[in-house]
């Protein structure tokens, strides 16, 4: 199990790289990142990550020093030097060296950094008996809330926040009450053979998991409506699930300890979950 970082195109170490204590990623967490993850030693979905990049770069008028042939590059010779089982992949471009100051003008040139972690297996008791998780004080800022950037001081105090209450995962809404996301996860709610997820409109990062959930969501025959839900959302759902690109669909049991449903992983998550695992290979092959 090997963790390394490739800075530019340098790959080291974790334990011993190094950038400037001027970078404005550093300074101001003026960055932004994608994290995905390996099947059989292959990224999985990298050209969809890699739009998604590109959406955050554009919107912060960041510059990405690399397309993304070459990124891909990079990141598959990241790979194979950590040479992990399975890996867990963050790539982030940040502004760059700069002044003391926040103006981006003074950073000359970003710098890319690609993390390769082994990636940490998830118990299948999580997907066996689901996970209990809370509602969380912080808000989601519907202010560049698509805009995946190095700026997580909400989502750090969240994690804090449910780590606390001992729940794997946190629901946050936006400050009108309207049901966001989770800390690093979409979120699902069942309805007979309606499923509802958070719109763009609720502050939500559209998840690449999430694309792929809700296409397979349609494919079984389940009706998916995109919108702005309210906290009532949760007691009244037959089943709840979150996704992520590292953890896929993980169903939830209950709600700041209220059971959700039955208080255990209900048939659509479970049937969801197969779905996706088979059709892995497939998407594998879309990059």
């Amino acid at each position: 199990m090997t963790a390394i970082v490739s800075i530019n195109g340098n790959i080291e170490p974790q334990s011993t790289a190094k950038v400037s204590v001027m970078d404005h990623g550093f300074l101001f967490g003026d960055s932004v990142y994608e994290t995905l993850r390996t099947y059989n030693q292959r990224l999985f979905l990298f050209r969809r990550h890699y739009s998604r990049l590109e959406h955050s770069a554009e919107a912060v008028f960041l510059n990405l020093p690399w397309d993304r042939d070459r990124a891909k590059t990079e990141v598959e010779r990241a790979v194979r030097a950590a040479a992990n089982p399975e890996s867990r992949v963050r790539l982030v471009v940040t502004r760059g060296d700069g002044g003391i100051q926040a103006d981006p003008a003074s950073c000359n040139q970003p710098n890319v950094l690609i993390y390769v972690n082994p990636l940490s297996e998830i118990p299948a008791a999580v997907y066996e008996e689901g996970v209990r998780i809370i509602t969380s004080s912080l808000h989601r800022s519907l202010q560049m809330a698509e805009i995946k950037s190095g700026n997580l001081l909400r989502q750090v105090l969240a994690i804090r926040e449910a780590q606390t209450a001992g729940a794997f995962e946190a629901i946050l809404f936006t400050p009108d009450g309207v049901i966001s996301d989770g800390i690093t996860s979409n979120l699902y709610f069942l309805r007979g053979s309606e499923l509802r997820t958070p719109s763009a409109k609720a502050g939500i990062v559209e998840g690449i998991t999430r694309q792929v959930v809700l296409e397979l969501s349609r494919l079984s025959g389940l009706t998916v409506v995109e919108g702005e839900f309210s906290k009532e959302e949760i007691e009244r759902s037959d089943e709840i699930f979150l996704t992520s690109s590292t953890r896929e669909i993980v169903p939830i049991v209950s709600v700041d300890g209220k059971p959700v449903g039955e208080g255990r992983p209900g048939p659509v998550a479970r049937k969801l979950l197969k779905a996706y695992r088979d059709e892995v290979q497939r998407l594998i092959a879309e990059d």
